[in-house]
């Protein structure tokens, strides 16, 4: 394929000229900063989870967001990706709402996103993480050692399944 043809295929917020085209180093994986950067994630998780599935605007927020530990990947002061954190028990966390624009896929956003939820969980002495995955990701969550729970079921009309990974004391003493 050419490379102008390909130009044209590209959005137009993602072309060469824009500072996180091919580039993962001018993308920024950090914990909200600010009110307006949390309205600005909840937005793009919207954006990405709930707007595809024709569903208003707050259902991308349960009951547990002022207490989880949101996590958000920045490129060019845009949010372009988040994904949070929650303790369920001093042993146990549960991953939610990993979420990444389309334009900005299969750049590793999504990865570094999780990579450093874990490494949380491993200064939080976590024991196990949990999660529900869409089934079409699931193959994602089992690259980071996730492995599958249960039956797949639907929740919002979209088929899911829950997933989980024993944090081994190995790794935890090897991220120290």
């Amino acid at each position: 394929m050419c490379f102008s043809l390909l130009i044209k295929q590209i959005p137009l917020s993602l072309t060469p000229l824009h500072p996180c085209f091919f580039s993962m180093q001018n993308i920024e994986v950090r914990p909200v900063k600010d009110k307006q950067e949390l309205d600005d994630m909840f937005h793009q998780r919207w954006l990405v989870l709930r707007s595809p599935l024709g569903m208003d605007k707050g259902t991308e927020k349960d009951k547990h967001e002022d207490s989880a530990f949101h996590l958000v990947a920045v490129c060019d002061h845009k949010v372009v990706g988040s994904a949070r954190l929650r303790l369920l028990s001093k042993e146990l966390g549960s991953i939610a709402y990993l979420a990444v624009l389309p334009e900005f896929r299969h750049q590793g956003i999504g990865t570094k996103l999780m990579e450093k939820l874990i490494e949380i969980a491993h200064e939080k002495n976590l024991n196990t993480l949990r999660l529900m995955s869409r089934v079409h990701a699931v193959n994602f969550y089992k690259r980071l050692g996730f492995c599958e729970v249960g039956e797949p079921f639907y929740y919002l009309d979209v088929s899911h399944i829950f997933m989980q990974c024993k944090l081994q004391q190995s790794q935890k003493n090897a991220k120290d």
